[in-house]
């Protein structure tokens, strides 16, 4: 009888103990979709504040700009221009219409949460139709949002252009001859230009050979690597001699060997 007593008063415990278990499991796991509700949430809301945002920058709507962005807010355009709130608020202006259409969406959507502060991600896809020709820019963003007594304020973002390969063009064999050759910037760092088919291939101290595009005669580029020129210089009769390694404005000059 003592035994059965002790049995039914450990399995009482172990009952109580897998009930309370269970209990925190539960709360755990309420607490866990709570937050990723809360998560998905803000992740809309702030959505739809950087969707108007992005619209107000092309209607010119300063109080937009004024509702969502923070007394202390840092502002770096596409060309690396700093602004505060006040800079933003006194250029706030219409893009001039000049027989322009334009539509800008938010794309490639990410939201991180820390707390009350937030890192979204995003492309902002700007279409033009500029008198029937139809012009396609995107602008890659990064901004930061902080929870503030009236809502989340924009207090950071930083933007940037995607870059994107140029259109190439098809040039003669013989044009494209031209460039073939041995170029260097010292004894260490040598190129090679060959023509393979229809086509350039170019190729640094002897390792793969990739493509090389004719953008326009005597401009060059490797596709991938969109802010990156090759400018090549003639002589007086013709002859190439060199070119310009030209790299977001920052060039280095190529002389021709062979």
């Amino acid at each position: 009888m003592q035994i059965r007593v002790s049995l039914l008063a450990s399995l009482s415990k172990y009952y109580k103990i897998l009930a309370v278990s269970l209990g925190l499991t539960l709360v755990s796991v309420q607490a866990v979709s709570a937050e990723s509700s809360s998560d998905a949430e803000l992740s809309a809301l702030l959505r739809k504040q950087t969707e108007e945002f992005s619209e107000a920058g092309q209607k010119g709507d300063a109080a937009v700009f004024d509702r969502y962005l923070d007394s202390d807010v840092v502002f770096t355009n596409e060309t690396g221009a700093i602004a505060s709130k006040q800079d933003l608020l006194d250029g706030c202006a219409p893009a001039p219409a000049n027989g322009v259409e334009r539509h800008i969406e938010v794309t490639n959507w990410v939201l991180h949460r820390q707390g009350d502060v937030a890192t979204a991600t995003f492309i902002d896809e700007l279409t033009q139709d500029f008198h029937g020709q139809k012009i396609v820019l995107r602008f890659q963003s990064t901004e930061t949002w902080a929870k503030r007594e009236r809502g989340w304020k924009m207090i950071a973002s930083q933007t940037m252009n995607v870059q994107r390969d140029p259109s190439a063009i098809d040039l003669p064999a013989s044009e494209l001859d031209a460039y073939v050759g041995t170029y260097q910037l010292t004894s260490a760092i040598v190129v090679k230009i060959a023509r393979d088919g229809a086509d350039l291939t170019i190729s640094l101290n002897g390792a793969k050979p990739t493509a090389l595009k004719v953008e326009v005669r005597d401009v060059l580029f490797t596709p991938g690597l969109p802010n990156v020129r090759r400018i090549f210089q003639r002589d007086s009769a013709g002859h190439i001699v060199g070119y310009i390694s030209r790299r977001d404005g920052a060039d280095l000059i190529f002389k021709k060997v062979a």
